[in-house]
């Protein structure tokens, strides 16, 4: 697997945490040499993430990007984690399991990320709230072929300030968690690329839960104290 040509597939492309993921990596074609990466936009619906795609490239277009660089399609979910070699799942816990079966046999030998944070939401407030394998990321490692490398990644940075692409000038930090070293260090350079997040090695996969829990809590906290797109930094 190459960095620098490398087709990514965004599964639920569509949410703030796949849009600016989506633009990170597409940017990351003009604003590094030799970068030809492609990004495609996976949704239940082909004309749906093709709608999105075009509509990505367009607002590239209007903030005085030279999109000439810069690779965006859309395809069904299946299609899209059957073309891309790096897949990021950016979408709900509830749906996940269901997406997997779909797409389980595309995943061989491939890299998973998994930003999925299980939580719930009681009164005003969100908890986390961990399935019986201990995390999403142990689920999903549970659910998918023995190839497939599961890395736990971005869970708890500001999708809003990670979609601003004119204005994040601060550096999120955003932990790592993966069994397999290679495809761990792999993500964490990829991430380095992005702008805007700076990767830390979390260690194994074991050590997602609480990765994961820090979600609602950053979340929570925002709320209370009246406070928005909070991320993290560790000085």
């Amino acid at each position: 697997m190459n960095h620098k040509k490398l087709k990514i597939a965004i599964l639920g492309g569509t949410g703030n945490l796949g849009e600016g993921m989506i633009l990170r990596l597409a940017l990351q074609n003009i604003a590094l040499e030799g970068i030809k990466n492609e990004v495609i936009i996976g949704s239940r619906s082909k004309e749906s993430a093709e709608e999105s795609a075009k509509q990505v490239l367009i607002n590239l277009e209007n903030l005085g990007f030279d999109t000439s660089k810069i690779t965006i399609t859309g395809n069904t979910n299946f299609e899209a984690a059957r073309e891309a070699e790096l897949i990021i799942l950016s979408i709900r816990f509830d749906y996940v399991l269901s997406l997997l079966d779909e797409i389980r046999d595309e995943l061989e030998n491939k890299i998973l990320i998994t930003p999925v944070v299980p939580m719930v939401k009681e009164g005003s407030l969100f908890i986390y709230k961990a399935p019986s394998e201990g995390s999403a990321a142990l689920l999903i490692r549970e659910k998918v072929l023995p190839s497939t490398k599961v890395v736990a990644a971005y869970h708890n940075i500001p999708a809003a300030k990670l979609k601003d692409i004119t204005k994040c000038k601060d550096v999120y930090d955003t932990i790592i968690c993966s069994d397999d070293i290679e495809a761990k260090k792999f993500v964490m350079e990829l991430t380095r690329n992005m702008g805007c997040l700076k990767p830390l090695d979390g260690g194994p996969l074991k050590q997602a839960n609480t990765v994961e829990s820090l979600t609602p809590l950053l979340i929570n906290l925002a709320k209370l104290n009246g406070l928005k797109d909070l991320g993290m930094n560790f000085n």
